[in-house]
């Protein structure tokens, strides 16, 4: 008998018929359950990333081709859209270059090599789009996370100025990381119009991914809103998890 009849049986059982030779065999297969899980989570990454690779990939793939079609027809008549164009262009071709990263399996490339200017250039790159004031504070030197919690840093901070871009009607923004003490305080505000946390859904895709990165981080990810008063994402983690 595998390891999913057992379990499957041994959870089909009245808790009356659930006796201790049944319990001594569930949790005997506790190791292996585990295991079974991770492949199934690795499993469907997998699946995830195949399907982001061959769907958006290609929708992106052709939005950059018409992208160079418009620059070709519009050079001479607007050249004042050019710049547009461009930064555009290079947007596309950034997440093009995420989803095959993505797809690998590899994390940020980026953020091998310092996690501070990365940042600056998201924001760099939001002004752009936003042409909303963003000023940021960031720590000179490079900060002491390993790729994958640096990764989830990062998230956080490019889901919070994507809401901002989206939602906030914001004049002004600011990104700010600092360390104090044993913990590193990363806040993202915006002047926008704010709003009502109980009107967001608690699963809602975007503040239920950052709360799951917050954990990876090892620390909680706070939303502090109101009307007409801005919004605040804080997140405060260790320097170091101890694992």
């Amino acid at each position: 008998m595998n390891i999913t009849t057992t379990l499957s049986r041994y959870a089909l059982l009245p808790r009356k018929q659930q006796t201790p030779d049944t319990e001594a065999v569930c949790s005997s297969c506790q190791p292996q359950l585990a295991k079974l899980c991770t492949l199934a989570r690795t499993q469907e990454r997998k699946r995830i990333a195949r399907e982001l690779h061959d769907e958006l990939g290609q929708q992106l793939t052709a939005l950059q081709q018409g992208l160079g079609v418009l620059r070709i027809h519009l050079g001479q008549d607007r050249p004042d859209l050019l710049g547009h164009i461009e930064r555009l262009t290079a947007i596309s071709l950034g997440a093009i270059e995420v989803i095959r990263e993505i797809s690998n399996g590899a994390p940020i490339k980026k953020l091998q090599h310092n996690l501070s200017s990365t940042l600056e250039g998201l924001i760099d790159e939001f002004r752009q789009l936003s042409e909303v004031d963003c000023r940021y504070n960031l720590p000179k030197q490079n900060l002491d996370l390993e790729p994958g919690r640096a990764a989830h840093l990062y998230r956080i901070v490019q889901e919070s100025l994507t809401n901002i871009l989206r939602h906030a009607n914001a004049t002004r923004a600011e990104v700010s990381l600092e360390r104090r003490e044993n913990d590193y305080v990363l806040e993202i505000f915006d002047d926008g119009q704010g709003f009502i946390l109980s009107d967001i859904l608690p699963d809602s895709t975007g503040l239920s991914g950052m709360r799951e990165r917050g954990k990876q981080l090892g620390g909680p990810v706070i939303i502090f809103s109101h009307p007409g008063q801005g919004t605040i994402v804080q997140a405060i983690f260790p320097v170091k998890i101890n694992r």
